[in-house]
């Protein structure tokens, strides 16, 4: 686990284009890890903060091109004394995307209620790192397939899509006071059939805007 946390700072020192980052090379990163307060960003041991996501998402394995979705959700952190905490919710995510082939250019919009589990660090000044895991409970999946002969769009079948686990990344950067961004990467896989047009398997990413809720403490910037 330590080794995994030491390659996740390392890398970040060449993903994040800040003054700060480039100043420092990956080895003095890590030695950094675990001295840095969480107090310094202004957090207590628990907090909570709402969110809401611009996501792109597609599927990996068909022949499908993605759309601009919307998500939206709530988070509760615990937060170690030092440089990490854990972090769950709840969000909901609509995920849309087009098949491209020559005989099948219909949309699926499909809902998942989520519920995240990750480990998240906090190596310096306004960045946080996080990275784990996610359950995604199906709420509706609707879609126009070739055989549609209703006006809109239309339930599948029950079984169709399921449930699903995935893993996710993301990097969150402190804006000011309560307000802060994301860029996170998910990916879920599980599919019922691999000869079905339908799949679970979907993969993107999510710009987010989150904003800190019931605690007392600011950052000073």
């Amino acid at each position: 686990m330590r080794t995994l946390i030491s390659y996740v700072v390392f890398f970040s020192s060449f993903i994040f284009p800040t003054k700060e980052i480039f100043a420092q090379g990956g080895a003095l990163l890590i030695q950094q890890y675990g001295t840095y307060d969480v107090e310094n960003e202004g957090l207590r041991k628990w907090n909570y903060d709402v969110h809401t996501f611009l996501n792109r998402f597609n599927t990996t394995n068909r022949e499908t091109q993605g759309k601009i979705g919307m998500s939206v959700g709530g988070t509760v952190r615990y937060n170690f004394k030092k440089s990490y905490g854990l972090r769950s919710g709840i969000d909901l995510h609509r995920f849309n995307y087009a098949y491209n082939s020559a005989n099948d250019t219909s949309v699926d919009n499909l809902v998942f209620l989520s519920v995240p589990f990750t480990g998240r660090l906090y190596p310096f000044k306004r960045v946080t790192l996080e990275m784990g895991f996610v359950y995604n409970v199906l709420l509706s999946a609707k879609g126009n397939p070739p055989t549609n002969l209703e006006d809109g769009s239309i339930s599948y079948p029950s079984g169709t899509f399921s449930n699903s686990f995935g893993v996710l990344t993301a990097v969150h950067y402190s804006l000011w006071k309560r307000f802060s961004a994301s860029l996170q990467y998910q990916f879920q896989k599980k599919n019922n059939s691999q000869l079905q047009r339908e799949t679970n398997a979907l993969a993107g990413l999510m710009l987010g805007i989150h904003y800190r809720v019931l605690s007392r403490k600011i950052p000073d910037y």
